[in-house]
């Protein structure tokens, strides 16, 4: 795995966020880009179908980011294969799962062993990162956005033990609220749904969805989660 840095578009933001293009290396190179904030927590953001014009520069993928941003998270979003700069070319979903998974051991050497490391995704990126999850050693944190119910079985969602984070669109065909609710209701797992009024596309939503990461993951949400969880 190599990290390649390109200074001229390095920036240190107000919050002494250091903001850089990196190289994670899957069956191939993958370009991403990293948001550093500490070592207290990672998430990895997976983007929609990369058929139908989906890369990590969408509208959704950048709202989740900047949610776990504020959440003092560092962040990786990446082109899966054969999208933008990074090599190859779509395999289905399998070769996704091992970009996903390469993605997640990058974030892991920045973070260090003791780091939480969150696994979200949007459309076809929830159901890559839901086939992943199972094959991320510690992984405890899935959050899913417009899980593409109409394409995909959700059988890995049932399976993750760890906790779940649902977004869904009330007006989305794609990921239909009669198949997101049931689940939903099904699954064991600590469990949280937010939805919003919206398509499967989320235009105008972006802020909503920032605000429920933050609301999930920001300092006093996990204290809470923690003491729950010791209790």
């Amino acid at each position: 795995m190599k990290s390649i840095e390109f200074s001229q578009e390095n920036y240190q933001n107000k919050e002494n966020m250091s903001t850089r293009r990196v190289t994670v290396e899957s069956d191939g190179a993958l370009e991403a880009i990293v948001r550093e904030s500490g070592r207290e927590g990672g998430a990895v953001i997976c983007h929609p179908h990369p058929l139908y014009g989906g890369s990590m520069h969408n509208n959704v993928v950048e709202a989740i980011e900047e949610g776990f941003v504020q959440s003092g998270f560092s962040t990786l979003r990446f082109n899966f294969r054969g999208v933008g700069d990074s090599e190859g070319s779509y395999d289905e979903g399998n070769g996704e799962v091992r970009d996903v998974i390469a993605a997640c051991t990058f974030v892991r050497s920045l973070l260090g062993d003791k780091g939480r490391l969150v696994l979200a995704g949007y459309s076809f990126g929830a159901w890559v990162a839901s086939r992943a999850a199972g094959r991320i050693k510690g992984l405890k944190d899935l959050f899913l956005v417009a899980y593409p119910f109409s394409r995909y079985e959700p059988a890995e969602i049932r399976a993750f033990t760890g906790r779940l984070y649902f977004v869904g669109g009330s007006l989305d065909d794609v990921s239909p609220l009669e198949r997101l609710v049931p689940l939903y209701q099904e699954v064991e797992a600590d469990k949280w749904i937010k939805v919003l009024p919206s398509s499967h596309f989320f235009p105008g939503a972006e802020p909503e969805i920032r605000d429920f990461v933050h609301q999930m993951f920001g300092s006093a949400s996990k204290a809470t989660r923690d003491s729950n969880s010791r209790s």
